[in-house]
């Protein structure tokens, strides 16, 4: 497992706390653009971790709820009568991902600490 990816995967984390605040969906489709595909990127690295399967859902579902983030920014942006609509969809796909992707780093960060008193 690479220090890198786990980088990345905070980095895509740190960016979906930002966006705490429903005024913050207006700059929304142009700073997660790419989050999505980071995340795939880093699954791709991540196919050897003990129990890969549960890693590789969390990490696919992490995906599909960037996408959504997405989506409702830019459906937010083009129809004004959908925005309350819009902000609720934002705030709880990126929601989700923060905690999918908040679950994937406290497992991989979990490193196995030596006896003490050796």
């Amino acid at each position: 497992m690479s220090s890198e990816v786990i980088a990345a995967l905070r980095e895509v984390h740190d960016l979906l706390t930002t966006f705490d605040e429903p005024s913050r969906i207006r700059r929304a489709a142009d700073e997660l653009e790419g989050a999505a595909d980071k995340v795939v990127a880093c699954a791709a690295e991540l196919v050897d971790v003990p129990e890969p399967e549960n890693l590789q859902l969390r990490l696919s579902f992490a995906v599909k709820a960037i996408r959504a983030a997405e989506k409702a920014a830019r459906a937010h942006r083009r129809n004004p009568l959908t925005r309350p609509l819009s902000h609720a969809r934002f705030a709880l796909n990126t929601g989700k991902a923060r905690g999918w992707l908040q679950g994937i780093l406290e497992k991989l960060d979990a490193a196995p600490t030596p006896p003490s008193g050796a």
